[in-house]
């Protein structure tokens, strides 16, 4: 189930951690590192850690709760006690958000390490290069077309598709971002695909 306070502890450890003063306190940014650690930790340990439930946008995949967190619109499933802590952690700009000091309880630590992998490996680039970088990503890439010409502003997305890896041709993509190669890739397919099939199962019988 979903934990506001662990999205926010997760959101203050990549603002904590990052060493991008520019971009750190970026909406966009944040929710990217987000999506990279999610897929990190899918394609790794098999769950997506932050619980969050991603859509396609025109700026690249976005993990819907913590969206509307970010932008103060307060999950139906929020009680007084958990908007209270919405309200002191996250002061909010059109843009921009500073989450208040959080604790670290509920950041196990596969999570904690998803997250480090996000940081170290993206936390160098804007919000904007983050974008470019989400769009090589088949689980977007997929819906590309239908976000560019369709009237839908957002669609939701399968986690399933966060096992697939981008095409071979994107390599080039990849480079001209100065990233000698894809940063998820996993030379142990068998593990990939075994993690696929326990994670359909999980969905199919949740």
């Amino acid at each position: 189930m979903l934990s506001i306070r662990k999205i926010l502890q997760a959101l203050y450890y990549i603002q904590s951690k990052s060493s991008s003063e520019d971009s750190k306190y970026n909406i966009m940014y944040l929710l990217k590192l987000l999506y990279f650690s999610d897929r990190y930790h899918l394609r790794h340990f098999g769950f997506i850690a932050s619980e969050d439930k991603y859509c396609a946008m025109k700026k690249g995949p976005v993990a819907l709760a913590t969206f509307n967190i970010l932008k103060g619109n307060f999950p139906s499933s929020a009680n007084s006690v958990e908007i209270s802590l919405i309200n002191e952690s996250v002061p909010i700009s059109e843009y921009d958000c500073q989450i208040n000091k959080q604790g670290e309880d509920e950041l196990f630590e596969s999570f904690k390490e998803s997250l480090d992998f996000s940081i170290k490996t993206f936390g160098k680039f804007d919000q904007f290069k983050l974008s470019e970088i989400s769009h090589i990503y088949p689980e977007w890439k997929k819906h590309e077309k239908r976000l560019e010409t369709g009237p839908k502003k957002s669609i939701v997305m399968n986690p399933v598709d966060f096992f697939d890896d981008p095409d071979p041709n994107s390599i080039n993509n990849f480079k001209k971002l100065s990233i000698k190669e894809d940063p998820f890739k996993e030379p142990d397919k068998k593990f990939l695909k075994l993690l696929r099939k326990d994670f359909k199962n999980l969905i199919k019988n949740s």
